[in-house]
């Protein structure tokens, strides 16, 4: 486990066709500067992560298959030796099947799934073309290229894991279950649909633990349901910090430090809601010297339960009415005080 470096998320574009109700509106690149992200500038992002040790890098948006030069973006990773992944909400697949299937065993391809019927796709994502994406997954999954599902559980969706974890026992695909958690531009949501991963009450053979949330972001915990790897992700389970977190103003946050980002403006994202960590660079000399600040923060992490602990209230209050209890009262305390930037301005490297 200590041989374990952080993976990097590559936030390709902020353009989407879904509308999901936990997703910012600008998806991993909000609060930095807006720029597109030219492909040029991704493969010098890439040569950077393979200098400083990282091997694992993760395209994320926006929705990443809208992202004009991705083929070429993908074949370059794969070809440097990185583990490839990449999150879609599955809607473009069946058309971008032809190049990705050419990458089988090479990558990665994870589908946010948060529903099994029209309308509960609809209500979470406000799209209702269920048919058109899981008919992508089950072509992508024959091809080799799609091996999980992800679901962010919420009151809206609870009642589709069944159908969720049945696809996934047809097609031979992993499942990981996300709780949803708040982040100033989604917390009125998060008050309204979040559901406690309890709700669930999923039973199955405990299988390894995974060594990389067992070093950062939050432990996971990893089942065997009726034959289907599941993960569950919970942030009421705790999350990991740097002594750096303390000083901000989102502390306790719900996520920790779970994953590094590069951003179109060239910003190190060491945590989404830490604008006191973010690094601006003007080049890639000053991208590999941020990374790897980054990875030592990483690295001197600790595990905590300070946001479960914060909201736990609020988490019982909202259980107890998902379970046919008396509505109760849900009244939380807010962040604190985090306010979003929009001035574009972060610490230069």
């Amino acid at each position: 486990m200590t041989d374990i470096k952080p993976y990097l998320t590559i936030p390709l574009l902020e353009a989407c066709n879904f509308r999901c109700v936990y997703c910012p509106p600008e998806g991993e690149t909000y609060h930095t500067p807006k720029t597109v992200f030219l492909p040029e500038k991704i493969c010098g992002v890439l040569d950077t992560v393979m200098a400083v040790g990282m091997t694992k890098v993760r395209f994320s948006g926006g929705e990443p298959l809208m992202y004009p030069h991705l083929e070429q973006v993908i074949d370059y990773a794969v070809n440097l030796g990185l583990e490839v992944h990449m999150n879609t909400n599955g809607y473009f697949l069946l058309q971008q099947l032809p190049w990705l299937q050419h990458y089988k065993d090479k990558i990665t391809v994870k589908v946010s799934l948060d529903a099994h019927s029209n309308e509960a796709l609809q209500a979470v994502s406000k799209v209702s073309k269920i048919e058109r994406v899981i008919e992508g997954i089950r072509q992508g999954a024959a091809a080799g290229i799609v091996k999980r599902l992800n679901f962010v559980l919420t009151r809206l969706n609870a009642d589709q894991i069944p159908g969720i974890l049945a696809l996934c026992k047809e097609l031979g695909l992993g499942l990981k279950i996300f709780d949803m958690y708040p982040v100033p531009e989604t917390e009125q949501a998060w008050r309204i649909y979040f559901a406690p991963m309890e709700v669930l009450a999923l039973e199955g053979e405990a299988a390894p633990i995974d060594p990389y949330t067992q070093k950062y972001g939050t432990p996971t915990e990893e089942l065997l349901v009726d034959g289907v790897p599941v993960r569950i992700k919970n942030c009421f389970n705790g999350t990991r910090y740097h002594a750096m977190c303390e000083q901000c103003a989102a502390f306790p946050c719900p996520e920790g430090l779970y994953c590094v980002q590069v951003t179109p403006s060239m910003t190190v994202v060491p945590c989404r809601l830490g604008l006191h960590l973010y690094r601006q660079c003007d080049d890639f000399t000053q991208l590999g010297s941020a990374l790897s600040e980054i990875i030592d923060i990483y690295d001197t992490s600790y595990l905590a339960y300070d946001f479960g602990d914060k909201y736990q209230g609020f988490h019982d209050a909202r259980l107890i009415e998902l379970e046919g209890g008396a509505v109760a009262d849900l009244e939380v305390i807010p962040l604190l005080g985090y306010v979003a930037n929009t001035s574009g301005e972060n610490i230069r490297c």
